[in-house]
């Protein structure tokens, strides 16, 4: 199994429209790809971090998934409204090996 995540920092009083945002593209990718993609907010340490995770069965199906984002256009129309909410520079992916189940 792996694990992606994708991390994005708030830019300072965008914290509402931000979180609104992020559900609505956690929702969108979830009904239209049928994953289990969550999105969560840093409580403690890195406040106003947005992070998304999202487990595949192996990197096969994560990267299929991703060229399928790649290639819609609605999703990238709404990940690039988001642009303006987030610090430039912020967002971090990274993929992870499941060392147990």
């Amino acid at each position: 199994m792996v694990r992606w995540t994708r991390s994005a920092r708030i830019k300072y009083g965008n914290y509402v429209q931000t979180v609104q945002w992020a559900k609505e593209i956690t929702e969108f990718v979830n009904k239209k790809y049928k994953i289990q993609l969550s999105v969560y907010m840093d409580s403690f340490g890195e406040y106003g971090t947005i992070r998304w995770f999202c487990d595949y069965t192996d990197l096969a199906a994560l990267e299929k998934v991703g060229s399928q984002l790649l290639a819609d256009k609605e999703y990238l129309q709404k990940v690039n409204k988001g642009a303006e909410f987030l610090i430039p520079g912020s967002v971090l992916d990274t993929v992870m090996r499941a060392l147990a189940v």
